[in-house]
C-alpha cells in the first residue's frame, strides 16, 4: 500500500515537472552510484568528493539535462513525431506497425552511433577533466584514448534497453529509466575511469 502510494506520488510529480523530476533523479542517481563505486566496489574507506562531484554535475547537467533535450524534445517531438503513439501502443498492434518499429530502430541507431560516440562520452571526459584542473583539449584526449572500451560497453548495455525504452516508455519516463538503468552502468564507468589519470 505504502509503495503504491510513493509511486503514484512519483507519478504525479514525474508528470507535472517532468523535467526537474528527469535531472534530480539523474543527478541523485549518478551521485549515489559513484558512491557505491567507491565504498562497495573499491572498498574505500572514504570518498573522494571531487571524484563524487564529477558524478553529480555529469548526472545533473549532462544525464538529466541535456539527455531531456535530446529524447524529449529533439527524438520525441521534433525528429520522430510519432513516436509517442507507437510507445502507448499494446504489444499486437507494436507488432503490426512496421513504420513504428523502424522508428525506434532509428532512435536507438542515432543515440548509440551519433550522440554517444561524439556527444556524451566526449563531454563526460571534458567535465571531469576540468574538474580535476585540466582542460577541455586533455578531457578530448583521454576520451579519444578509451574510446573504443567505453563504447563496448556502452552498446552492450544501452542497445536493448533502448530499445526497450524507447517502444515503452512514456514521454515523462524517459530519462527517469534511462537514470534506474544507468545506476549499474555509472557504477562500472565510475570503476573505469572515476580515478585521476596521470
Amino acid at each position: 500500500m505504502v509503495v503504491r502510494r510513493g509511486t503514484a506520488a512519483l507519478s504525479r510529480i514525474g508528470r507535472k515537472h517532468p523535467f526537474l523530476f528527469g535531472v534530480a533523479v539523474s543527478a541523485i542517481k549518478t551521485s549515489g552510484s559513484d558512491v557505491m563505486a567507491q565504498k562497495v566496489v573499491e572498498r574505500r574507506e572514504e570518498v573522494d568528493l571531487r571524484r563524487n562531484l564529477i558524478f553529480f554535475t555529469w548526472g545533473l547537467l549532462y544525464l538529466g539535462g541535456v539527455q531531456y533535450f535530446i529524447y524529449v524534445h529533439l527524438f520525441a517531438r521534433r525528429w520522430f513525431p510519432d513516436a509517442m503513439a507507437f510507445a502507448a501502443k499494446g504489444w499486437r498492434a507494436k507488432l503490426a506497425d512496421k513504420a513504428g518499429q523502424r522508428t525506434v530502430v532509428k532512435q536507438v541507431l542515432i543515440d548509440q552511433f551519433v550522440h554517444h560516440p561524439f556527444i556524451l562520452f566526449p563531454a563526460f571526459y571534458q567535465v571531469k577533466e576540468v574538474i580535476e584542473g585540466g582542460t577541455v583539449a586533455a578531457g578530448w584526449r583521454k576520451f579519444r584514448q578509451h574510446q573504443v572500451e567505453d563504447l563496448k560497453l556502452c552498446w552492450s548495455v544501452w542497445i536493448p534497453v533502448f530499445l526497450v525504452n524507447f517502444s515503452f516508455s512514456p514521454l515523462w519516463m524517459r530519462v527517469p529509466v534511462v537514470a534506474v538503468v544507468s545506476f549499474g552502468f555509472t557504477a562500472a564507468l565510475s570503476c573505469l575511469r572515476g580515478a585521476p589519470e596521470t
